[in-house]
């Protein structure tokens, strides 16, 4: 069971899979992790660090700050850059 994954700028797509097993987020009050079949959610996200691991690989991202939504089967990152 995998997760899809898009991390987005104003200016371009910085990333899309649909492979992915874990996305760890940089929230407001703390880091979160995400997996398959989360509780749906929105939370703002400051500067900092998103891990997403797929197949015991992580790649790693920094942003600025911005807004996540988290469904079920689906992780959507607006990041301001």
């Amino acid at each position: 069971m995998t997760i899809k994954v898009s991390i987005v700028t104003p200016n371009k797509i910085l990333f899309e899979t649909e492979n992915a097993d874990l996305v760890i987020l940089p929230g407001k009050v703390g880091e979160f992790g995400v997996l398959k079949r989360h509780t749906p959610l929105l939370s703002a996200l400051k500067k900092g660090k998103i891990s997403v691991r797929e197949n015991e690989v992580s790649k790693d991202f920094e942003i600025s700050g911005g807004f996540v939504e988290v469904l079920p089967d689906k992780v959507t990152v607006l990041a301001e850059s």
